[in-house]
Formats: structure tokens, C-alpha cells, sequence
């Protein structure tokens, strides 16, 4: 039998040659060290390798402005409001002023009773521990608002008749004493006048129309 010592030297290096070759790399624990990646590792590293998007900045939370704030009132401010929301002061121009806890009215009302009324708002106020009501009876109050009342309303009349090419070329006259309006002119057709009648009663403030000064007649 044949042995490595016995064999020539020509073959016995191509003996070994061979052997290293056809022998796997292994490592300590017999593993070769050329052993592929699992797929899961090797997809793990491309996405590392690979660019990453530019994700869209993500604004920061506005603060809330109301939180820890306290709310801005003042006692003065809250008796005005609570004025304006009386119906028969709502009309009426009248200043308050503070004196510590003692609210100073002043200004003008048309009677005794709005006077009185106005201390009874004020007291029920929290905050107020009296009310010095400086108010000025003036009846004239009365009749001067009314007036006013009826210089707007005749104004909104006119604008709303003045939107109708028909009316606009009869030309009414408009008057209007404690919300009556009454409308004056000449016309062919009484239906103009109803029209004219009509645009005046969705006016807010009138109360009614009066159209018996107007004349229809065949001659303009």
C-alpha cells in the first residue's frame, strides 16, 4: 500500500494543493465563514445604505393663548352693559363712574321713573355696595328720541322706494310722525300706490302707512 512518505514529491504537492481547495473555511465552531446573510438582515442593511426621504418638518403646537390667563372685566364696563340691556334706558346716553365700591351716575333720562330704574339695574350688581344716581330729568328726552325715530324711518323709506324704477318716477313725498308714515304724490294707478305702501310696512319702526294724501288721477 501506497503512503504519503513513500509517494513523489510532484505528487504529494498536488495532493495538498487539492485538499486546500476543496476544504470549506470554517470557523471555530466548524461554520464556514463565507455564509450568506438571512434575506431579513440583508434587506435590513439596503435600507440603511439607501437615501432616506425628507420628511415634512412637524410645526410646533401653538400655545393656547386663554390658558393660565385670567379673563379682562371691570365693574365699570359691566354696569354699562347691564344698562344698554334695559329697553327703556337702552336710548339714553349716561356715564358711570367708580368710587371704590360706589358707582356715580350721570347724564339725562326723560322721567322719574327711568331714573329710579337705573338705580334698581346698578344696585343688583355684584361688586356695587351703593349708587349715587346723578341723572337729569329732561321730559323734552322724550320727544327729541321721537323725532330722531322718525328722521330714520323716513330715511329708510326713501331709500327703499328709490330701489323701484315705478316709484322712483312718481316721486312720493314721505313723512313719518311716531312711526305713521304717510306718502304724498300723484299716480294713474292705485297699484303704485300699494307698492309704495308695501316697501314702507317692512321698514322696522313703522307702525303704519297713510297713503290717503296721495291723488290718482288721469292728469300728471
Amino acid at each position: 500500500m501506497w503512503t504519503l512518505l513513500s509517494l513523489p514529491p510532484i505528487i504529494l504537492c498536488i495532493f495538498h494543493v487539492h485538499s486546500a481547495i476543496a476544504a470549506p473555511d470554517s470557523g471555530p465552531a466548524g461554520e464556514s465563514h463565507h455564509k450568506e446573510s438571512p434575506p431579513a438582515e440583508q434587506k435590513k442593511k439596503a435600507e440603511e445604505k439607501a437615501p432616506k426621504a425628507e420628511e415634512p418638518p412637524i410645526a410646533a403646537p401653538k400655545p393656547d393663548e386663554s390658558n393660565g390667563k385670567k379673563a379682562v372685566t371691570s365693574l365699570n364696563l359691566t354696569i354699562k352693559l347691564a344698562l344698554m340691556a334695559n329697553p327703556s334706558l337702552f336710548p339714553f346716553e349716561m356715564e358711570v363712574e367708580l368710587d371704590g365700591p360706589k358707582a356715580v351716575l350721570t347724564g339725562a333720562v326723560p322721567s322719574e321713573d327711568e331714573k329710579a330704574q337705573a338705580t334698581e339695574i346698578i344696585r343688583k350688581i355684584e361688586g356695587v355696595e351703593s349708587v349715587l344716581n346723578k341723572l337729569t330729568v329732561a321730559p323734552v328726552l322724550r320727544s327729541s328720541l321721537a323725532k330722531k325715530q322718525d328722521d330714520a324711518v323716513t330715511q329708510y323709506v326713501k331709500e327703499r322706494l328709490s330701489k323701484s324704477e315705478t316709484l322712483k318716477a312718481v316721486g312720493f313725498e314721505v313723512k313719518s310722525e311716531s312711526g305713521v308714515v304717510s306718502l304724498s304724490g300723484k299716480t294713474r294707478f292705485q297699484v303704485i300706490v300699494l307698492e309704495a305702501a308695501e316697501a314702507a310696512r317692512h321698514i322696522p319702526g313703522v307702525r303704519a302707512v297713510n297713503t290717503d294724501a296721495v291723488q290718482i288721477t288721469g292728469k300728471e
